[in-house]
């Protein structure tokens, strides 16, 4: 390396430096020094010389000196890194953002990840440990996989049209899909009257303190809480301006004043220039297993409550409606479930909706069990009534927000914290199962509509190749011009043209042939696993029900 950089100098000629790096991505920049370290520390250490070449070339091409450092750490076995610019490191070399490019970079990243100290685990609360949410992680891995299988799809796609195989939109259909697939994201809103725990709810499920709370209303506009590799707060206006603002400008922007909350709130509300605020965060588990959470400014007294509600429940797949348990579903909550449940069935007024869930809140309010059994059933009668609000399993839970976040932050057991691990593991197996679902089963029907027209080329050019589709002399003589300017030996070409024809198909149809011969074992070997608490004497409509999803699962 150090004969290269004294023949080239390629430090000193910075123009020819800029241009050679302005059409790569800030990930593809930081992968390319990432290879400097990697040929610097091959003999075992890092030169001071080359090390000071690698800065000159970094800073030129705008990459972080603590990103440098990183390197500097993992490439000479050294421990001592901060964790955020670690993680930033990480995320920027994360393969999956090497797919439109060769494999071999997708490789590499991969590589140099694991040649870098581990990335932390973040500990902030017991909340980790406490409340997880196992199937929406699984849903991510398998999302990952299918992103990296697209990926693989592309590429093959890509090398069929670079020998004029098929048509270069092919490459752009895949590529939209792949982009679908690796921005897909669950949206969970909460929704309620002014003074209903919505805040406490939110920090409950976060297991962090984040959302401002008082003991009036005090939520005054559209928040959402989401993954990100550094904490930040993103303020939004209505005209269409945006700016980065401290956690203090948050509490404050996030809020109504103490006045209007105690007098009147509508004023304050329609006058507030604000569209919506992000708050992005790297620890909170919900959000890094790919939920966006929307927070609701109270609806009962918003000024344009149906504008609100509607862009809250834009793309929402799951929507948590908080009532207080004490004093139950007044009349205009139920005025509100109502327009809710039309809003998610796109009007169909007589059709009950399934991502809805209604939760009471301060349940410790409420102490004899009696009582407790009575807000259930009071709650369940209005929405499984004549004209239902909700269907599906689970969708009614009763919890203390305030008593589960003091026992998250405070690392204790308690009833209330178990409550609400059956709530969270409701959503998750919601959002997994029935949203995901749907959406992975989406994503597959795209994938195989671009792989069969893909097909159908490839053997649409193979008849044109051996004359079973006929085509004028022009035109023949078009197609060999095309081929010979792509490699100056038009014979040639489609020799390599048949050869590769046969290999994909040959590829393909193994490749479909195996899984279906496999398919049958491999069903017998996960149905060992399968299990159900339920008993075939007692219980088998609801034995049989989870033995058919388990298969499905397997399945899919």
């Amino acid at each position: 390396m150090i004969k290269g950089v004294k023949e080239n100098q390629v430090y000193k000629q910075v123009n020819n430096l800029l241009a050679l790096a302005a059409p790569l991505s800030e990930s593809e920049k930081l992968l390319l020094i990432g290879f400097g370290y990697e040929m610097s520390a091959a003999d075992g250490e890092i030169d001071l010389c080359e090390k000071k070449y690698l800065e000159i070339v970094a800073k030129h091409l705008g990459i972080q000196p603590q990103h440098l450092a990183v390197f500097e750490a993992g490439f000479t076995h050294q421990e001592n890194v901060e964790p955020v610019d670690l993680n930033e490191v990480h995320f920027l070399l994360s393969p999956a953002r090497f797919q439109e490019l060769d494999t071999i970079f997708v490789k590499a990243a991969s590589d140099m990840l694991a040649a870098l100290p581990a990335k932390p685990e973040h500990k902030i609360t017991k909340q980790h440990s406490n409340i997880s949410y196992r199937e929406l992680a699984k849903f991510q891995e398998n999302r990952k996989q299918l992103e990296t299988y697209c990926g693989q799809i592309s590429q093959i796609v890509k090398d069929c049209n670079e020998r004029s195989f098929l048509p270069y939109t092919l490459i752009e259909e895949i590529e939209k899909v792949s982009k679908k697939i690796k921005l897909q994201r669950f949206r969970l809103a909460v929704v309620g009257e002014f003074s209903k725990g919505k805040s406490t709810l939110l920090n409950a499920l976060l297991g962090e303190e984040i959302q401002p709370v008082r003991e009036i209303p005090c939520s005054g506009a559209v928040t959402v809480l989401k993954y990100g590799i550094q904490k930040r707060i993103i303020c939004r206006y209505q005209n269409g301006t945006e700016e980065e603002i401290t956690f203090e400008e948050y509490q404050l922007k996030a809020t109504i004043s103490e006045n209007a909350a105690i007098d009147c709130l509508s004023d304050e509300l329609a006058d507030s220039q604000i569209d919506e605020i992000v708050f992005e965060h790297p620890d909170l588990e919900l959000c890094s297993s790919g939920v966006e959470i929307v927070d609701s400014p109270g609806l009962n007294e918003h000024p344009d409550r149906t504008k609100i509600t509607q862009k809250l429940l834009k793309d929402t797949d799951a929507v948590i409606f908080l009532t207080n348990a004490s004093c139950s579903l007044t009349q205009v909550e139920r005025d509100l479930l109502h327009d809710l449940k039309n809003q998610l069935n796109y009007g169909k007024e007589n059709e009950p909706a399934n991502n809805l869930f209604v939760v009471g809140n301060f349940i410790d309010l409420v102490r004899s069990d009696k009582g407790r059994e009575q807000v259930r059933q009071r709650i369940e009668r209005f929405v499984n009534g004549q004209n239902p609000i909700i269907v599906g399993e689970n969708r009614v839970h009763l919890i203390s927000a305030q008593a589960t976040l003091e026992a998250i932050l405070q690392e204790d057991e308690n009833e209330y914290l178990k409550a609400f691990q059956n709530f969270t593991q409701s959503i998750d197996k919601f959002l997994t199962f029935d949203s995901g679902k749907l959406k992975i089963k989406h994503f597959i029907t795209q994938i195989n509509a671009v792989t069969q027209k893909s097909l159908d080329g490839l053997y649409q050019f193979e008849d044109i190749l051996k004359g079973k589709i006929q085509i004028s002399e022009a035109e023949k003589q078009k197609i060999l011009e095309k081929i010979g300017e792509a490699s100056g030996r038009d014979v040639k070409i489609k020799n390599l043209a048949e050869i590769k024809q046969k290999e994909v198909i040959k590829q393909a149809t193994h490749s479909w042939t195996k899984w279906r011969e496999e398919l049958k074992e491999n069903i017998t070997q996960q149905s060992q696993h399968w299990d159900s608490p339920y008993s075939p004497a007692f219980s088998q409509y609801k034995l049989i029900k989870d033995y058919i999803n388990q298969f499905t699962k397997t399945v899919s």
